[in-house]
C-alpha cells in the first residue's frame, strides 16, 4: 500500500494503476475493503511474523468482466466466478511481476524514496524501526529477484503466457519443489492456461482441465501453495527436518473451507438482454436439438447414481450434486496436448524431505484401501440393481450389502465379507467368469453391463489388494510424476494440520469436500466440462487459442491464427471477444498478441470438420471408420452454429442445485486455530 513507482509518486496499488495490469478494481473503497485493494487481494495477520501480509486468493484468478459499448455509454458485466484478465505470473519488461520489483529496489536504493515509504508503512512509530524496515526489504528483493521463476534467463517458461493465462500446474510444482526443496527439482513449463470458470465445480468428480484431482480440499491446498503459503520442507542447512515436524504449512485451512462452501452457493451469470440483446428463442430451441446431439454426449452434464455417489462423494446429499466428468484422451480430442503432456511427464524428487518410499506406501495404503472396499460397495450394488432389473436370482447378495462396514478411521479391508459375496456370486453365476490377472485392473467404467460389472467386482475381491501394493511399489521418492508429488505432499500436510489441531475422522470427511478421496489420476486427455455460462468465458479451449464460440464450432484451419489478448469488449454475436487482429483499424493494439502456430497455443482438435460422407460412414460403424484425430462431428452450416450459439445463451445445466441446498457446516469452523 505504501510502495511507490520508480520515477513517480504514484502508488503502486494506485488503482488507476491495477487496472493497467488488468485486475479488477472497484469504483470506491469500502467497508471491507478500505484500501481499495483489486478483488482477489486482501490481507491477514501473520503471527510467525509479526505482520499483515497480503493475500492472492481463490477470486484474484476466477472473476471475470466483460465490457460492451451501446449508445454511446460503455457498460462492464463482473463475472463471478469467471476467468481473470490479468498477467501477474508474466515476466516480460512492463509487466506487473517486473515493475513490482523494479518499485521496490528503486524504492531501496533511493534514501528519499526509501524515507517516504518508511513514513507511511511505520505510522507514527517512524523513525523506530526504520533499519529493520530496511532489511527486510531488501530480504524481500533478494527473494523475487534470485528465484528462477522471475528470471527470464532460466527459460523456464518459454511460451509467453500474456493476458489471462498462466501456467498452473507448472507453477505450483516448481513452487513447492523449487523454490520451497532444491534447485534440481525446476522444470520448464511450456503449457500456459486460461484460468477456468469456477460455479458448479464443487458437483465434478474429477476437476482442473486435466481431471487429476478428486478431491476439493486437495485441489485447493495446491492452489494455496502455488500462490506462496510457506511450507518449510528443509532445515537452515538444507538438511530433513525431523519426522514430527514436517508439512506444517501456512496453509489456511479453515479459510479454504469457508471458500469452498461459498463457492457451493455461486450461481452461473445470466445472459444480460437489455444490454447484449434478447434472445431469439425460436433460433434457441433449434440450437438445442442441435446442442443435444452433437455437444451434450461429451459436456452433459451427466448426474451420478445413487450407487455411484455414495462410492465417491458419500457425503453429498444425493446423486444430482455429483456430476461424472469423462476425461477425453488427446488422441481423440486433438487439442494442443502439452498441459496433458507435462503432468505426465515432469519428475521431481522428494528425498532431500528425508520422505522414503516407505513413508509415502504408509500415508497412501488407507486411502487406496479404503477406495477398493467403495470400490465393491459400488460393484456389488451396481450387480444387484442389473440383476434384479433383469428378472434374474439375486441370493443373499443384498444381504451381504446391508451388512457392508460404514466408513470408519481404522481401515480394515473386509475380507470375510469379500469371501462371503464371491462364494455367493458362485452359486449364482456358473461358472464364474475369467478375471484378468493383478497387473490388468478392470475397465473403470460407471456404464457397464451384467458381465463387466460382474468381472470388475471379482477383480477388485481378488486381486484389489495386491494392485494397491502394486501401485505403491512403481512410486519411487526419487521420481514422482506432478500429480505424484502434489498429490504426497498435500496429504502430509492435511496429516500434519489434522494431528496438530487434533482434527477427528469425521471432521476430515467434511473438510475435505462430502468424504471425497485424495487420490489423484493421470490421464492424457482434457475434461469436456459442462457449458452453463459458457457464453461469459472468452477465449476457449485450455489454452485459451479460440476467441469466439462461433470459431470453436469451425473448422479449425479457419480460426484466427493470431489475435490481441487484454482487451475486454465483448462481441455477443459470435459469443467471444470482439476480435482484434494485426489488420483491424482504429482500435488500440495494447496487449498480448496470441500466436496459435506455437506449440502450447495450438488451436487445433475440437473440430466439427467432418464431410457428410464421413460422418455417415462412422455414425453407421465407428469402429470401421474412426473420425481423424480430433475431429469430433460433422461440419457445421453458419446457421446451425448460430442456432446453437443462440441456445448457449440460456443453456442451463441440469439438475439444478436443490433450492434448500445449504453448505455443509464442518465443526471446525468454530475452532480456534
Amino acid at each position: 500500500m505504501n510502495l511507490r513507482l520508480p520515477f513517480s509518486d504514484l502508488r503502486f496499488a494506485d488503482p488507476d494503476h491495477m487496472r493497467r495490469y488488468r485486475f479488477l478494481v472497484d469504483s470506491a473503497p469500502t467497508q471491507s475493503n478500505p484500501d481499495q485493494l483489486p478483488v482477489g487481494f486482501t490481507k491477514h495477520y501473520d503471527p510467525n511474523t509479526g505482520d499483515n501480509v497480503l493475500d492472492v486468493t481463490c477470486a484474484a484468478c476466477h472473476n471475470g468482466q466483460l465490457s460492451y459499448t451501446k449508445d454511446g455509454k460503455t457498460y462492464a458485466i463482473r463475472i463471478d466466478g469467471g476467468q481473470a484478465m490479468h498477467a501477474i505470473s508474466d515476466t516480460t519488461r512492463g509487466a506487473f511481476a517486473p515493475m513490482l520489483i523494479a518499485s521496490l529496489v528503486y524504492t531501496a536504493v533511493n534514501p528519499f524514496k526509501f524515507d517516504e515509504f518508511a513514513k507511511g508503512v511505520l505510522g507514527g512509530r517512524y523513525p523506530d524501526g526504520k533499519s529493520n524496515l530496511r532489511s527486510q526489504l531488501w530480504t524481500s528483493i533478494k527473494q523475487f529477484v534470485t528465484s528462477p521463476q522471475n528470471n527470464p534467463l532460466k527459460h523456464l517458461y518459454p511460451v509467453v503466457e500474456g493476458y489471462g493465462r498462466t501456467d498452473a500446474l507448472g507453477r505450483i510444482g516448481n513452487t513447492v519443489f523449487g523454490d520451497h526443496l532444491v534447485s534440481s527439482n525446476y522444470q520448464v513449463g511450456a503449457a500456459p492456461v486460461s484460468y477456468p470458470y469456477v460455479w458448479n465445480i464443487w458437483k465434478f468428480d474429477w476437476v482442473q482441465y486435466n481431471g487429476s484431482v478428486a478431491q476439493p480440499l486437495a485441489r485447493n491446498i495446491g492452489e494455496a501453495l502455488g500462490v506462496g503459503a510457506r511450507i518449510p520442507l528443509l532445515n537452515d542447512t538444507g538438511g530433513p527436518l525431523p519426522p514430527e515436524e514436517r508439512f506444517r504449512s501456512s496453509v489456511r485451512i479453515a479459510d479454504l473451507q469457508k471458500i469452498e462452501h461459498t463457492l457451493q452457493t455461486l450461481q452461473a451469470p445470466k445472459w444480460p438482454e437489455d444490454l447484449f440483446g434478447k434472445v431469439d428463442q425460436s433460433l434457441a430451441t433449434q440450437g438445442e436439438q442441435l446442442f443435444m446431439k452433437n455437444c451434450r454426449g461429451c459436456h452433459g452434464p451427466h448426474p451420478a447414481n445413487a450407487a455411484q455417489q455414495k462410492s465417491l462423494a458419500p457425503l453429498k446429499p444425493g446423486p444430482e450434486v455429483e456430476w461424472k466428468i469423462e476425461v477425453i484422451p488427446v488422441s481423440h480430442i486433438g487439442t494442443d496436448e502439452s498441459t496433458a503432456k507435462g503432468f505426465l511427464e515432469r519428475r521431481y524428487d522428494l528425498s532431500r524431505t528425508g520422505v522414503t518410499n516407505e513413508d509415502i506406501g504408509n500415508t497412501l495404503r488407507p486411502l487406496l484401501y479404503r477406495q477398493l472396499i467403495r470400490e465393491v460397495r459400488y460393484r456389488l450394488t451396481e450387480v444387484i440393481d442389473i440383476r434384479q432389473a433383469q428378472g434374474l436370482n439375486t441370493g443373499d447378495l443384498a444381504n451381504l450389502l446391508d451388512q457392508y462396514p460404514e466408513q470408519s478411521p481404522v481401515v480394515e479391508l473386509p475380507t470375510a465379507l469379500f469371501t462371503s459375496i464371491k462364494s455367493e456370486l458362485s452359486q449364482l453365476v456358473s461358472p464364474l467368469p475369467n478375471i484378468p490377472d493383478a497387473r490388468t485392473a478392470p475397465s473403470d467404467s460407471y456404464r457397464c453391463n451384467l458381465t463387466c460389472q460382474t468381472i470388475a467386482l471379482l477383480w477388485n475381491i481378488e486381486h484389489g489388494q495386491e494392485y494397491a501394493e502394486i501401485q505403491m511399489d512403481a512410486l519411487n521418492v526419487k521420481q514422482l510424476t506432478e500429480g505424484e508429488a502434489l498429490n504426497i505432499v498435500g496429504l502430509m500436510i492435511k496429516n500434519r494440520f489434522y494431528a496438530d489441531f487434533n482434527v477427528d475422522f469425521d471432521e476430515q470427511q467434511c473438510l475435505e469436500g462430502f468424504g471425497t478421496l485424495d487420490l489423484p489420476q493421470q490421464v492424457l486427455g482434457y475434461k469436456p466440462r459442462p457449458l452453463e455460462g459458457g457464453w461469459s468465458t472468452p477465449p476457449f479451449l485450455h489454452n485459451g487459442s479460440v476467441p469466439s464460440i462461433y470459431q470453436l464450432l469451425s473448422p479449425p484451419e479457419t480460426r484466427s491464427s493470431m489475435f490481441l489478448l487484454g482487451q475486454r469488449d465483448y462481441d455477443p454475436v459470435n459469443l467471444g471477444y470482439t476480435l482484434i487482429t494485426r489488420e483491424t483499424e482504429g482500435v488500440s493494439k495494447e496487449g498480448f498478441w496470441m500466436d496459435t502456430s506455437i506449440e502450447g497455443n495450438l488451436n487445433t482438435g475440437h473440430a466439427f470438420a467432418a464431410d457428410p460422407d464421413i460422418w455417415a460412414q462412422h455414425k453407421q460403424s465407428p469402429k470401421e471408420h474412426p473420425l481423424p484425430q480430433g475431429v469430433i462431428g460433422p461440419v457445421l452450416t453458419h446457421d446451425e452454429r448460430m442456432a446453437i450459439l443462440e441456445y448457449l445463451k440460456v443453456h442451463q445445466d441440469t439438475p439444478a442445485t436443490p433450492a434448500d441446498y445449504q453448505p455443509p457446516e464442518c465443526q471446525l469452523l468454530g475452532k480456534t486455530l
